[in-house]
């Protein structure tokens, strides 16, 4: 048995009131509901289905979600992707997924969908603490955009990723080089107006408030005038893809984003994409050959 801190103990206590299983096993799903309550999770859902864990989650709103990689009657990739898109009041809640073997195409799948950390079956005590520890405690930011609703990928690590950080701007701060981002993400949008409203919507509030703390620092007059349409807009209720369209493009040429930087810009994704291949396939082989695996604290079966 792993002997837990009784104040971390305390700490999990708060966060896992609420825990729903998917797991097609109904008695691995047992066993890991047993773990939970052992550190301390109290009322814990098991369900077997796909569709019946989607109106689960909606009634339950759990603080945490466990679920299966996939099995004859649960898709978890599809299931995450339904919930992070959903109004459900626990879309944001933290997901670990669970797999007995994982590749580094399915490493890139679970968290290209939202998930938030992989475990793989068997796993170790100090295993499940890591990844609990990381989703509950660890607060990433959340991402709205045109192909992706969830957790900041560029944290997505399996818990274990100690290396350097992947942007500049998370290395010093640059207030510009998160705006200039936010502005590109806006510009993603765009394409959502027709397909799908709802999200394109969450999108640009979310950008618009990295972008309007940082409008005055910038000292931009035409940046400032398309921040104040967009923002006049949405007050109003009346932004659309004629609207928002122009004042993107005001904001790209104000901050110099249709010239040199762009080339820059280019290269940064190419980089990061790199980077997160390698860091993907490395997680993935150290999964693989269980050098995650504590041994000295007992493997669960």
């Amino acid at each position: 048995m792993f002997a837990l801190d009784p104040r971390l103990q305390a700490k999990l206590r708060m966060h896992l009131s609420r825990v729903l299983i998917l797991e097609e096993n109904t008695a691995y799903a047992r066993m890991l509901a047993d773990m939970l309550r052992s550190i301390g999770a109290d009322n814990i859902v098991i369900e077997t289905d796909e569709s019946r864990a989607l109106a689960m989650a909606r009634n339950l709103n759990p603080q945490l979600i466990l679920i299966e990689y996939k099995a004859s009657k649960v898709d978890g990739i599809e299931f995450v992707k339904t919930l992070r898109r959903s109004d459900m009041a626990c879309r944001k809640a933290p997901v670990i997924m669970v797999k007995a073997e994982v590749t580094p195409a399915q490493l890139s799948e679970a968290r290209n969908a939202g998930v938030h950390e992989m475990l793989m079956k068997p796993f170790a005590w100090q295993d499940l603490m890591t990844r609990l520890e990381n989703v509950l405690f660890k607060t990433r930011d959340w991402v709205e955009v045109a192909s992706y609703v969830g957790p900041d990928r560029r944290r997505f690590n399996t818990g274990d990723y100690k290396g350097a950080k992947k942007r500049k701007s998370e290395k010093d701060g640059s207030q510009r080089i998160a705006v200039e981002e936010a502005v590109r993400l806006l510009k993603s949008s765009l394409e959502l107006f027709d397909d799908d409203g709802e999200t394109m919507m969450r999108t640009v509030m979310q950008q618009m408030a990295v972008i309007v703390p940082a409008a005055k620092s910038i000292k931009e007059t035409k940046f400032l005038a398309a921040v104040t349409a967009i923002v006049g807009d949405l007050k109003l209720r009346i932004l659309t893809k004629a609207r928002l369209a122009p004042q993107v493009e005001a904001m790209i040429k104000a901050l110099g984003m249709n010239k040199a930087s762009g080339n820059q810009w280019a290269h940064d994704l190419f980089a990061k994409g790199m980077a997160d291949q390698e860091a993907e396939t490395a997680a993935a082989k150290r999964l693989s050959t269980g050098m995650e695996l504590d041994n000295r604290g007992g493997a669960a079966a």
